[in-house]
């Protein structure tokens, strides 16, 4: 019996671990489910969403190594599974069981009603799992335990900077070359209206961060004005990306040089547009998206 309780105890500690690096590469489609349920905004959600990983590496190391402190992580332990649980419970409501839960950002994909009965199991299974109240003589290694999650998700994964400006233009451009969209075929007349033309390339960490946080904004696919550009040689990368980040947006795909001669030589660019005239410009991975969503059009 004895060993049965080390062999649970030890496998629940490694999940929790499992369950907080996952989260973290990426991190982006857990920071964009945090601000698509409203819990925080996009200044403040690089923090939180770090925050609670390093809580969950604090608690799966002090129960892999069986530091209890008495009752604290235990009840620390049950308390972060029932918030996890309303919060499935809320996506459940809001967007319906046929998405990924993001407990295991993207090395395993699990729906919404299989992650609550994990955290039910979870939850039962701890309340008799046994725990011990000795080792002072390394009391101190809890600490070590805290220093270690909570600087490991800032440190492995840093927090950039979250107001980063665009920058003001005044430029007539021809984007008449510009490919037809892909699929649709339909070509863009950017001379007319206000437009968002964003440019990534397939093989871009940036652009794929960003990439995330688009696709979150056009869940409803209510948004008239953003068209993303996407430079890759193979269609299958192509589509890789859009599937996986979710852009539910007019793609034109490019496969020639002439890519960088609109985009530029920093990736992500996105640059917004007012009757065929670039007015402002975001580049790299840490633009402004607060700002940028001010520009965005809505059915």
């Amino acid at each position: 019996m004895s060993i049965l309780n080390t062999i649970i105890r030890i496998s629940i500690g490694l999940f929790f671990i499992l369950s907080g690096i996952s989260k973290l590469f990426p991190i982006e489609p857990f920071e964009a489910t945090l601000v698509n349920l409203g819990i925080t905004n996009w200044f403040f959600v690089p923090f939180l969403a770090r925050i609670i990983i390093g809580i969950e590496l604090f608690l799966g190391l002090c129960i892999l190594f069986d530091f209890w402190l008495r009752n604290f992580i235990y009840l620390c332990t049950q308390i972060l599974l029932i918030l996890f649980t309303i919060y499935l419970v809320l996506l459940l409501y809001f967007e319906g069981n046929d998405i990924d839960c993001g407990c295991f950002g993207n090395w395993l994909s699990i729906s919404p009603f299989l992650s609550i009965i994990k955290n039910l199991i979870l939850i039962t299974i701890l309340f008799f799992i046994k725990r011990t109240y000795y080792a002072w003589g390394l009391k101190l290694l809890p600490l070590l335990f805290l220093l270690i999650s909570f600087s490991f998700p800032f440190l492995i994964n840093r927090v950039g900077l979250q107001h980063v400006q665009a920058i003001p233009l005044n430029q007539k451009i021809d984007w008449s070359r510009l490919p037809n969209t892909y699929l649709s075929n339909e070509k863009i007349n950017f001379d007319e209206g206000n437009k968002i033309l964003v440019f990534f390339s397939a093989s871009c960490p940036h652009c794929e961060s960003a990439a995330y946080k688009l696709g979150t904004l056009n869940k409803k696919n209510n948004i008239t004005n953003v068209i993303i550009v996407i430079a890759t040689k193979k269609e299958e990368t192509l589509t890789k990306l859009i599937t996986k980040t979710a852009l539910n947006y007019p793609i034109i795909w490019m496969k020639e040089e002439s890519f960088f001669n609109y985009s530029g030589g920093i990736l992500p660019a996105i640059y917004y547009i007012e009757n065929g005239v670039l007015k402002k410009r975001w580049t790299g991975k840490y633009f402004n998206i607060e700002e940028l969503i001010s520009y965005v059009d809505y059915k």
